[in-house]
């Protein structure tokens, strides 16, 4: 991502269009930065959001650079009590379900008690969750 960044700029600073150069230069190394697997985010060991109390706690494994995990964090910002993040790439356990249920293609993986929903979105995520919460009141 940032070396093709780089290439294009270079061209543009050839084409003597150095503010378009700027523009793509910036937005390289943002993509870089926001793609790269050791950029940082939300983490909740495995062991300890299965601890979490409550019937619907969805738990979500993610990895830094997955475009499907980078929209489902943009989706639910806010801390919430019933979503734990675990980074895959920080936790060995959290990797061993990953692998068990699809591995990287599958991510980002929920779980909400027993139930696994591979490739979720936001409205997945919603929708899985007041099922599970339904289930417990029936």
């Amino acid at each position: 991502m940032l070396g093709g960044g780089l290439l294009l700029a270079a061209l543009l600073v050839l084409a003597e269009q150095r503010l378009a150069a700027v523009a793509v230069v910036l937005f390289s190394v943002f993509m870089a930065y926001w793609t790269s697997p050791l950029r940082s985010g939300p983490h909740t060991p495995l062991d300890e959001a299965r601890q979490r109390p409550g019937d619907a706690v969805a738990i979500i494994l993610w990895a830094p650079g997955d475009p499907l995990s980078a929209r489902l964090q943009a989706a639910i910002r806010a801390p919430r009590e019933d979503v734990a993040w675990v980074n895959v790439h920080l936790d060995a356990q959290a990797q061993e379900v990953l692998d068990a249920h699809g591995g990287r293609s599958a991510l980002p993986l929920v779980l909400v008690g027993e139930e696994i929903l591979a490739n979720a979105s936001a409205g997945g995520l919603l929708d899985l969750q007041d099922a599970v919460r339904q289930r417990r009141e029936d």
